[in-house]
């Protein structure tokens, strides 16, 4: 085995995971330098040890708060080719066989460090097929997969509205070529893992639906719990008990915890309606319908508000956050990085609509 720096031209985060034998995920919190994970001194050394011998040097590594001129061979060093072959694809040289993988990472790096030849800015302003991923998981518990439901299928009216096709795909899929032929990627409540396993094998622009990324040059849409907090809390006086689905995504998930200290939450039925009868006196919010339809009847509507994702809702006051806004917002980010419109918001928090 030669794993030399010279040599060893095609270096990645799933490279150095395996050489160390953790996750994508441990690695980039490392090089990252996340002091908010909790990693073993050991394996953060041995991981910085890996990335040394590789000559990978990214994410802590790089000194992004320098404005220096991106050059060729930055993007080169960055996508493990030569600099020959940047030059091909940023040209668009037809006469030179260059796999399509190797040409969207190129121009992917090239989006991402604004290295804009004018040949590279018409190659990323156009779509090549017209298609967007969305990629979701289903939960074992039947109201959070109503919940993600209604807002796969806004995301979906919402590509559709802007001429685009969409190609629902699961997590499982994440590095096979069932996802050569998107032009971008709408991602729903991914872990940390998933979310960055995704984004080392798919060189396309990504936005990241109801999760905390801690990464600015993606695009995000969530829900800003703490501007819910408040919307309730003014309507209804503490103590208030909210009930939720839980997230897959940790961070995502911390923010919620984090905005409603006194927070149920639901993933067994019987256990839910238990702790609402237990608790029948008290105020509640709900931030799903469903989860709502099956309370309501065990308390008085009027000491409960419901987080409304569409047009109706359940018998009770309610706080409208609609998935169709959330989703609009999130395609519109989108076309955005499809377009390298850099300038524009990278965030969208969804707050209570009048």
């Amino acid at each position: 085995m030669n794993d030399s720096p010279e040599k060893n031209n095609n270096v990645t985060i799933a490279t150095i995971a395996e050489r160390a034998g953790v996750s994508s995920a441990t690695v980039s919190y490392v090089i990252n330098d996340r002091k908010d994970v909790k990693i073993a001194e050991a394996t953060r050394n041995r991981i910085l040890q890996i990335c040394d011998e590789l000559n990978y040097k990214k994410g802590a590594k790089r000194e992004r708060s320098e404005k220096k001129q991106v050059t060729i061979d930055d993007i080169a060093r960055e996508a493990g080719v030569s600099t020959a072959t940047v030059s091909y694809v940023v040209n668009d040289r037809k006469d030179v066989k260059i796999s399509e993988a190797t040409r969207r990472k190129v121009l992917q790096i090239c989006n991402l460090r604004q290295f804009i030849p004018s040949p590279v800015a018409r190659s990323l302003a156009g779509r090549k097929n017209n298609l967007i991923g969305i990629c979701a998981e289903r939960s074992d518990f039947f109201s959070k997969n109503a919940e993600l439901f209604d807002l796969v299928c806004q995301l979906r009216r919402a590509l559709n509205e802007q001429g685009y096709g969409a190609l629902l795909v699961s997590p499982d899929q994440i590095g096979t070529s069932h996802l050569e032929t998107v032009d971008g990627m709408l991602c729903v409540d991914l872990s940390e893992e998933q979310f960055y396993a995704l984004k080392e094998s798919l060189f396309v622009p990504i936005v990241a639906i109801d999760m905390s990324v801690d990464d600015p040059l993606f695009f995000k849409a969530y829900t800003d719990f703490r501007a819910v907090a408040a919307a309730a809390r003014s309507r209804l006086p503490a103590p208030l008990h909210c009930i939720a689905h839980a997230y897959r995504n940790e961070g995502y998930m911390n923010e919620l915890k984090a905005a409603f200290p006194d927070l149920y939450v639901a993933k067994d039925i019987p256990a839910l309606l238990s702790y609402v009868r237990a608790r029948r006196g008290d105020r509640f919010l709900f931030l799903e319908e469903t989860l709502a339809e099956l309370c309501l009847p065990l308390i008085d509507a009027g000491s409960a508000l419901v987080a409304c994702r569409g047009a109706s809702a359940p018998e009770a006051p309610a706080l409208r956050l609609p998935a169709e806004v959330k989703a609009k917002h999130a395609v519109a980010m989108l076309q955005s990085a499809i377009a390298r419109r850099e300038s524009e918001p990278h965030s969208f928090l969804l707050t209570p609509q009048p």
